[in-house]
């Protein structure tokens, strides 16, 4: 399997986001292999393995969306780009996979936890066995160990963005990087839209305060990716007995991670510099689409693995990968800018289930 799941996941970091080449970790190339024990543990078994990074890079997708609370004037702007680094917390770099409620037939051997995409990739995984009673005696359809991990215990993510003043104390902000396609591994793109409101206007009390600004602000940040697989019976050492009607040769799988925040924003400025706090929600979900035809084995009368028309599988997964906590969790940040003329600087530090530091420069003109 040359290109895989993977691939596309970590697509992301490896040519956007300044991970270099060599942590394109190809050991991930058994992800395929969760297939061979049918579409509902495979769904089961992505969702534990991946969500450490769809929830940490849902939550770099919802960090830098703003410096501070004051909102330009009409028609002031700014264009900014920040860098984003979630932590991944250790809890989640590894699972159990006897606890996830697969089907009967499968046993478990090794160590009881093993890693998520983001434990370790030296550390023994467990092993899972898919079997068939056969006249009354269990024989092996499918076995294989589940895949490393990556030792990559964060998500760094860029975000440039453009935010313009219009009347009301109000700012409307886009990003955007359009579609574009990367070699032969696949194509990916991300847009987003978000509104930052004053309250200061609406409350006497702080509109009499000239250097303390209040605000609430929204975004929504879409990220997607399209990339091509191969996975065939010989990478599952099973004999390919299908017709013409099964090609393998038109898998694709679709990956999309799409992330919201809310927020209430509190700034005050003093000469030369802004500190700002933010109170507010995260919410990420993320969508896994895998297209085409793809091998399952069956055993023949012989107790031997074999693909067939009937067992291959086309189109078989397609679901939502929810967030923690259903994808909603609460978020606090507070960071500081230093303002050198137009010319901006910033860092600031969110606290979640999944943390991020941020920071990043930009012009505005107000």
């Amino acid at each position: 399997m040359r290109k895989t799941i993977s691939k596309s996941v970590l697509l992301v970091m490896i040519i956007l986001f300044g991970i270099s080449p060599n942590k394109s970790f190809g050991q991930l190339d058994e992800m395929g292999r969760i297939l061979t024990g049918g579409v509902s543990d495979a769904e089961k078994i992505a969702e534990a393995y991946l969500s450490p990074f769809t929830n940490a890079f849902g939550a770099t997708l919802n960090a830098g969306w703003y410096n501070t609370a004051r909102p330009h004037s009409f028609p002031g702007f700014d264009i900014t780009l920040s860098v984003n680094v979630a932590i991944i917390p250790d809890e989640a770099k590894s699972f159990n996979p006897s606890e996830l409620g697969l089907v009967s037939n499968v046993n478990f051997t090794g160590p009881a936890m093993t890693p998520t995409i983001a434990g370790g990739s030296d550390v023994e995984r467990t092993q899972l066995q898919y079997f068939d009673n056969v006249n009354g005696e269990l024989v092996t359809r499918a076995q294989y160990e589940l895949p490393q991990g990556t030792g990559l215990g964060f998500i760094p993510a860029p975000t440039l963005q453009l935010g313009i003043g219009i009347p009301f104390g109000t700012d409307i902000i886009g990003r955007y990087i359009p579609e574009v396609g990367v070699g032969d591994v696949g194509n990916l793109g991300l847009w987003g839209v978000g509104v930052k409101h004053s309250l200061k206007q609406w409350i006497p009390v702080i509109s009499r305060l000239p250097f303390l600004n209040l605000s609430v602000m929204a975004g929504y940040t879409k990220f997607y990716t399209t990339t091509g697989l191969d996975f065939r019976p010989t990478d599952i050492d099973a004999a390919d007995l299908t017709t013409a009607i099964v090609n393998w040769d038109d898998q694709k799988l679709n990956f999309g991670v799409g992330s919201f925040t809310a927020n209430v924003i509190a700034s005050a400025d003093i000469p030369f510099i802004t500190g700002y706090l933010g109170l507010g929600i995260n919410s990420t979900n993320t969508n896994l689409v895998m297209s085409g035809w793809y091998p399952v084995p069956v055993l023949n009368n012989d107790n031997q693995p074999e693909v067939t028309d009937q067992s291959a599988l086309k189109d078989p997964i397609d679901f939502n990968l929810a967030g923690d906590s259903g994808g909603v969790q609460p978020r606090v940040t507070a960071g500081v800018k230093f303002k050198l003329a137009v010319l901006h600087i910033h860092f600031d530090y969110t606290y979640s289930n999944y943390s991020v530091v941020t920071g990043g420069l930009g012009i505005s003109f107000r």
